[in-house]
């Protein structure tokens, strides 16, 4: 196993590619490879050091005036939004991370997995990072492999006061290499070690891979100059508008919103945000020109042998500048003639246009690049035999997310799902029956995570019948699309509660059982034998349903390895699965005398549906409270006792794999105010064509509103994120055996006291029985 120190955390196209092509290189040669996810906490040092610093209180100063203005302007935060929408979504679907740490001590132990770690590429050495000490890769245990590919100082010179740090740091590799030609003579001068000149690993991975990552179709059509500045320099504008003039060709720009950049405001014809890393290759392998002081820009340029300009960011001699690895660049492909410095405020485009790149030199020096760069990996790798495993390892709770495919898949019965000691199932083989025929890895929906590719289309809807809206947990669509598979002969499998009230997956048939799959169930179910008998029902040529959490959804899919026309799949907006075992400490808790439970409601709606409650009835009386003020559902509220997978879930990704999704449309007031009645809307999104045709058969028996793509934007980002985990979460289950249930839930899922004082107020309201009278009033006014 392979960790990956690399950067791809930060919101810019370069950062998000190359930790994918990173990803790539050492996965297609044989490794498995995980990109470390970590996040450095700053120290009380390092905030006081930079209130010292006048210079680095000015900048953040200036920074921070330029982005409030850009933001107070409702467009503009729109389009941040939009931008960051793709780069998540971009990262939930490609790559493979591990859970979040944020300290090196426990990044250190979970290393111990690790037969080598590899930092690069990207700017990973600049000052500020060696201080940090993780791209130094300190937290690696001795014994592990230490190799650098590609890093990249992004400065020219190391201050005196830095370089006795730099030396120790450079020297704790085993294996050194650089991007830039300037890095491997930093390198020598500190260390007097030899570093590798190697290329970015985006120059490795092969152009087939990405043209399939950008798709066929041009996203601007047309003949176009297409236009990535990062610098603020506004003569910059001014020339590309000069070579727009001079071929008559449109310019399409994605503006800079990292940091706003005023210049971008008006140069281009067309500028887009809503773009991701994906839409960034379209654009380049489309356009006739490209003109760029982006690092990653030109290499994009260079794989899909565009003409191209390169224009310097900061100003030659600049401190700070981080021109050398744009320099390096040019320099090995012999393209330094494409390089407009910031003296050559007007070029004369005749002469630049006229003298194209001839692309068979380019690439037979970016060939013999490829091979100096891949034998140095060999190297680095040599002893470290390619690895495979044959069949599920649990090397990290948070790489399972229970869906218990495995167990069901294998041919041996070798697979158990056991509860740890949070309740959570996890497999456990018996190696005396494993044949290692890798069934259970190929089932697995983490391990061969398939990302969805169909379009949707989302709706506002709510049931026609006031009853089925009233026992739903929003708007009563899952009761329709249940009945209508029924009615046609059809048989639905959802989560419902066993006579203990543990969740299980079971068949129904009837209509009159409906009821015990709707509603919202917040606990994780077990699908143990599940999709087996899925399996046998779609083999008789019976229609199935099944509702489930994403994870379920991609794991079904795995274990039938086959389309059935006849098979829907409803997967549910996510807020992660809590622990059945912290669900039964809960019963236990509300229910000391051990009275005959008849059911259970997790968001009864009889007083709003924003205002429910969590309600468990008895033989003769009944429980009903508030979520905010009930210690169960405010845990789930806060994310305390969820599965550790679904802190790091992608698989709730969008676009889903699944035929309908279903969910709560909590703004709906925002969207279309007069649909609120406040009584429940469900969000419906069909992903397919089998879902679109099962709406169409309840489209009479329900009420309905397309929500245009624009407006997705308000609540499309929360369910596609993985849902992150309470910081105390690991002190709440190591405390859940010693210290009461509630008062642990009281200790860590603290709310602010607004939020308190409104809570006690609306259950005295509630209790002499006004709280409805003023939500209605508060409605109409």
């Amino acid at each position: 196993m392979i960790g990956l120190a690399t950067p791809y955390k930060t919101q810019n196209y370069g950062t998000k590619l190359q930790a994918y092509a990173m990803q790539t290189i050492f996965s297609e040669i044989g490794y498995d490879t995980e990109i470390i996810n970590y996040t450095h906490i700053s120290s009380k040092k390092d905030k006081i050091l930079t209130l010292l610093s006048p210079k680095k209180l000015r900048e953040k100063a200036k920074y921070k005036k330029a982005t409030k203005k850009a933001v107070s302007n409702a467009v503009y935060a729109e389009c941040i939004s939009l931008r960051n929408n793709q780069f998540n979504k971009f990262v939930n679907n490609n790559l493979h991370t591990t859970r979040n740490f944020v300290n090196l001590d426990s990044l250190r132990e979970y290393s111990k997995r690790y037969d080598a770690v590899i930092c690069g590429s990207d700017q990973i050495w600049l000052p500020v990072h060696i201080r940090q000490n993780y791209y130094t890769l300190s937290f690696v245990p001795e014994g592990t492999r230490k190799i650098a590919y590609a890093p990249s100082f992004g400065i020219s010179t190391v201050e005196n006061s830095d370089k006795k740090l730099y030396q120790n740091s450079i020297n704790n590799f085993d294996f050194l290499s650089c991007r830039e030609e300037s890095g491997c003579k930093l390198v020598h001068n500190l260390t007097g070690r030899d570093a590798q000149l190697v290329l970015d690993p985006t120059l490795m991975v092969n152009k087939k891979s990405w043209d399939k990552m950008s798709g066929d179709t041009p996203i601007v059509d047309g003949k176009y100059i297409f236009c990535y500045f990062l610098g603020q320099n506004p003569e910059h504008r001014k020339v590309v508008r000069k070579l727009s003039e001079q071929t008559g060709f449109k310019v399409v720009c994605i503006p800079y919103i990292e940091g706003y950049t005023e210049s971008d405001d008006n140069y281009a014809d067309i500028s887009l945000y809503d773009i991701g890393p994906d839409g960034f290759i379209n654009l380049i392998k489309n356009a006739q020109f490209v003109c760029t002081d982006s690092f990653h820009g030109s290499v994009f340029s260079t794989i899909f042998e565009r003409q191209y300009f390169v224009f310097e960011r900061f100003a030659s001699g600049m401190k700070g500048s981080t021109n050398t690895r744009l320099e390096s660049l040019l320099k090995s492909l012999k393209l330094e003639y494409r390089h407009i410095k910031c003296s050559d405020i007007l070029p004369d485009w005749d002469k630049k246009i006229a003298k194209s790149i001839d692309y068979n030199k380019t690439n037979a020096l970016l060939d013999n690049l490829k091979n100096e760069s891949f034998n140095y990996i060999l190297k680095a790798l040599d002893g470290i035999p390619p690895k495979k495993s044959k069949h599920i390892e649990l090397f990290d709770k948070y790489d399972c997310c229970g869906c218990s495919a495995c167990a069901d898949k294998c041919p041996t019965n070798s697979i158990s799902m056991k509860p740890d000691k949070e309740g959570f199932l996890y497999p456990e083989i018996d190696e005396s029956k494993c044949v290692e025929c890798s069934a259970c890895l190929k089932v697995c929906p983490i391990k061969q995570f398939r990302k969805g590719e169909n379009d949707f289309t989302a709706f506002a809807a709510k049931s026609n019948d006031k009853e089925i809206r009233h026992e739903s947990t929003s708007g009563g669509i899952f009761t329709h699309l249940a009945k209508a598979i029924i009615s046609n002969g059809g048989v639905v499998v959802g989560a419902a509660f066993d006579e203990e009230f543990n969740v299980k997956h079971i068949v129904i048939e009837n209509d009159k059982d409906i009821k015990k799959i709707s509603g919202s169930k917040y606990v994780q179910s077990s699908t143990q034998g599940i999709y087996k008998k899925i399996k046998e029902l779609l083999n008789t040529g019976k229609t199935v349903m099944f509702s489930g959490t994403p994870c379920q959804i991609r794991a079904l899919k795995s274990y039938l390895d086959k389309n059935y026309d006849n098979l829907i799949l409803i997967d549910l907006f996510c807020h992660g699965v809590p622990s059945p075992k912290i669900w039964q400490r809960y019963l236990e808790f509300i229910n000391p005398e051990k009275k005959c439970i008849q059911s259970v409601s997790f968001r009864d709606k009889r007083i709003s549906w924003e205002d429910y409650s969590l309600t468990v009835k008895y033989d003769e009386t009944e429980k009903s409270t508030f979520w905010k003020d009930d210690s169960y559902a405010r845990g789930f509220g806060f994310s305390l006792f969820n599965r550790p997978s679904c802190s790091k879930c992608r698989l709730k990704s969008f676009p889903r794999v699944s035929d309908i999704t279903l969910g709560d449309l909590w703004l709906i007031g925002q969207i279309f105010p007069d649909f609120d009645d406040h009584k429940g809307t469900s969000f419906v999104i069909l992903n397919s064509d089998k879902g679109c045709k099962l709406f169409e058969k309840i489209k009479n028996e329900i009420t309905f509103k397309e929500i245009p793509k624009d407006m997705l934007n308000l609540t499309y980002p929360v369910m596609g994120s993985p849902t992150k985990a309470h910081q105390n979460r690991s002190k709440f289950f190591e405390q859940l055996d010693t210290i009461p249930f509630d008062v642990l839930v009281k200790r860590y899922a603290t709310i602010d006291r607004k939020r308190e004082y409104k809570i006690k107020r609306n259950k005295i309201l509630n209790k002499i029985g006004v709280l409805p009278l003023l939500k209605k009033i508060k409605r109409k006014l």
